[in-house]
């Protein structure tokens, strides 16, 4: 996998760099043995024939902000607004905070008033009153207040919350003595308003006794998740992996989990948030740059005190380097933390145990540390031209403040073999029409702790949705005790044959796939063959080997080759009859289209057990039911509808 997009000036300067390095030079990196001494060799040639620096990033803070802009678009939001295009004029308002320079308090609170109305108008009252409050604080003008004290009022009474209403309806009034409209406007709004008061006061007075006291709405904070049933093994042919205590059936979650670090795509990067992932529906903005986006003020301020102080400014040149998204990983694993963090760590990086790292906190960077980077197998081309790119990796971080030195690079290099195997992508089902299926898209990649440690099968028993950055994992068959719990690298074997398979996993992942599926040469969906059934025998309790039968065969008895024994025929085809899979199945798929996702999601589960006792695997009905798993888990998660193309 490589570490830069195609275009870029980092290929050009590479080239510049590789040229000037003779055959017998190159020889002895080839042979280096570790990462300190590949970023030792390369920084010494730095020095000496590019006068210390290949590269020399300048931080750019202010560059894509414009007040004359901020304000030009605002009134386009204004005039969406008066035409009560109230999408159109959110996606203004949202532009217009992205472009506003710091400092511009008055015009950032006018905006956001404006927000708060377009954001009623679509019934998003708890953002509405959010945009209404930071417009206080930003000292909104007191002569206009009135207009926002009316519009709590209005959303208060919405969400019937009367009291609260009553009291904003009585701060209205007030602010209208202070307001700037004419004198008989004035005594106009302040009637209208007083028989507000004394109408809603009368109608709390006749309710009270069934009012109830009002709950609001909180964010629920995220509380990590991993099942009593997993564990992690270890053997010297499977390394660390996912495996069960207990007998798992279908739709059991089994993990939640946040990532060790994260990043958006640079396409995303003004439509999801940088911190959480989320996509944006009210934007809040980096005061200083306009490459990052941001869901809510709280994630707003969370980056500047991590990752962002030291990456603001800076993401414009890696960008343009044509460093890909592993490689602002790479960057975003270190940015995250501090020089002192990983001045104390490299001591304790060493005979890490695997139940020591197990205790540790998902944001440790011992973690990660060790996970596989198949550095053996990696030739030196590919290793110069690695070690060069945490090169100018470390020179951003080197510019921002982060270090003062090239002490980095070692770890970037690190870092840039660890995220290419075992981050993974971030998705999105995206339509472009309510009705479509949908398409799963990347928006950015994660470094996953526990997720990493399942390994690869061709057959799954998981399938992993996101909320945010957050991955879920849900499993998608029966899985039983002691066995190890796959997830899918590639391709699954209902899609491609074992040789393609294979492949793929060998070119980007440096294994030969051994899973059943592979083993047994599965067939795909395409070739399996609907004229043959492999019942599960039930002539011996436990036996469960799998019973060829034909539907033009005459037999009515099948031996078992396992255990010896015979099962009737007709008695399994009665079976089969009663688990009534093609009425569950539809059953199911019509609450997934209702979007009754939990119960679709339970009806699956159902099938594929009634399944499991009678038939062998591979088969037909339960990939059906499997994929309906995986399409209900992409509707739990991140998902978009573009309302432009739904109109």
């Amino acid at each position: 996998m490589e570490i830069c997009e195609e275009t870029g000036f980092f290929h050009d300067d590479f080239a510049k760099f590789r040229s000037g390095i003779s055959e017998s030079e190159f020889k002895a990196f080839s042979q280096l043995e570790n990462d300190a001494q590949r970023v030792r060799f390369v920084h010494e040639i730095v020095e000496a024939r590019h006068g210390g620096k290949l590269w020399n990033p300048v931080r750019e803070i202010g560059i894509g902000k414009n007040l004359t802009k901020a304000v030009e678009i605002m009134k386009r939001g204004d005039s969406a607004l008066q035409y009560e295009k109230w999408q159109d004029a959110l996606q203004c308002y949202n532009d217009a905070c992205l472009l506003l320079p710091s400092g511009d308090d008055t015009e950032r609170a006018l905006i956001l008033a404006s927000r708060s109305s377009s954001l009623f108008h679509l019934n998003k009252y708890d953002l509405a009153l959010h945009d209404i409050e930071l417009s206080f604080k930003l000292n909104y003008p007191e002569d206009m207040r009135y207009k926002l004290f009316e519009r709590k009022a209005q959303i208060f009474s919405a969400l019937k919350n009367f009291p609260a209403a009553l009291d904003c309806y009585r701060e209205t009034f007030t602010a209208l003595h202070a307001c700037n409209l004419d004198r008989e406007m004035r005594e106009k709004r302040l009637k209208e308003t007083h028989k507000l008061i004394v109408n809603l006061d009368l109608y709390i007075s006749n309710i009270k006794k069934y009012l109830e006291p009002i709950k609001r709405a909180t964010a629920k904070e995220f509380v990590p998740h991993m099942d009593k049933s997993l564990f992690f093994d270890c053997t010297e042919s499977e390394g660390r992996f996912a495996r069960t205590r207990n007998n798992l059936k279908p739709n059991n979650v089994l993990l939640k989990e946040q990532p060790h670090a994260s990043v958006v795509m640079p396409d995303c990067s003004g439509t999801h948030c940088d911190q959480c992932g989320n996509r944006i529906e009210v934007l809040f903005s980096c005061p200083y740059c306009v490459d990052v986006v941001y869901c809510s003020e709280n994630c707003q301020k969370l980056a500047p005190l991590g990752y962002h102080r030291f990456e603001c400014g800076f993401l414009t040149f890696v960008r343009k380097s044509g460093a890909n998204v592993v490689a602002m990983l790479a960057l975003r694993i270190v940015s995250q933390k501090s020089e002192e963090y990983f001045y104390n760590m490299q001591d304790k990086l060493d005979h890490l145990s695997n139940d020591f790292v197990d205790s540790l906190p998902f944001d440790d960077y011992r973690k990660v540390y060790n996970f596989v980077t198949h550095s053996e197998q990696r030739n030196p081309e590919d290793y110069l031209k690695w070690t060069a790119m945490s090169v100018l990796l470390n020179t951003v971080l080197v510019a921002a403040g982060f270090c003062k030195s090239s002490s980095l690079k070692g770890i970037l290099l690190h870092n840039l073999q660890i995220v290419t195997y075992n981050s993974h992508e971030i998705s999105e089902l995206q339509r472009r029409k309510p009705q479509d299926p949908g398409v799963s898209v990347c928006i950015g990649a994660g470094l996953y702790p526990s997720l990493v440690l399942f390994n690869h099968s061709c057959d799954p028993g998981i399938t992993r949705y996101f909320v945010g950055n957050v991955v879920y994992v849900r499993t998608i068959k029966n899985i039983p005790a002691g066995s190890i719990v796959a997830e899918n690298y590639g391709q699954l074997y209902t899609r491609a044959n074992r040789r393609e398979r294979r492949k793929l996993l060998a070119e980007n992942y440096k294994f030969e796939c051994c899973c059943q599926a592979c083993e047994d040469d599965w067939p795909s969906v395409h070739d399996m063959d609907p004229t043959m059934v492999r019942f599960k025998c039930g002539a011996t309790e436990g036996c469960g080997n799998g019973l060829v039968f034909r539907h033009n065969s005459v037999e009515s008895e099948l031996k078992c080759g396992k255990c010896g024994g015979f099962t009737d025929v007709n008695d399994a085809f009665e079976a089969l009859k009663k688990a009534d899979f093609r009425n569950r199945y539809n059953e199911a798929v019509r609450f997934c289209s209702q979007g009754q996702y939990e119960l679709a999601l339970s009806k699956y589960a159902s099938v594929m057990n009634s399944l499991d006792e009678l038939l062998v695997h591979p088969f037909m009905e339960y990939h059906f039911c499997q994929q309906g798993i995986r399409r209900c888990s992409l509707e739990l998660g991140n998902r978009f509808i573009d309302l432009k193309c739904a109109q």
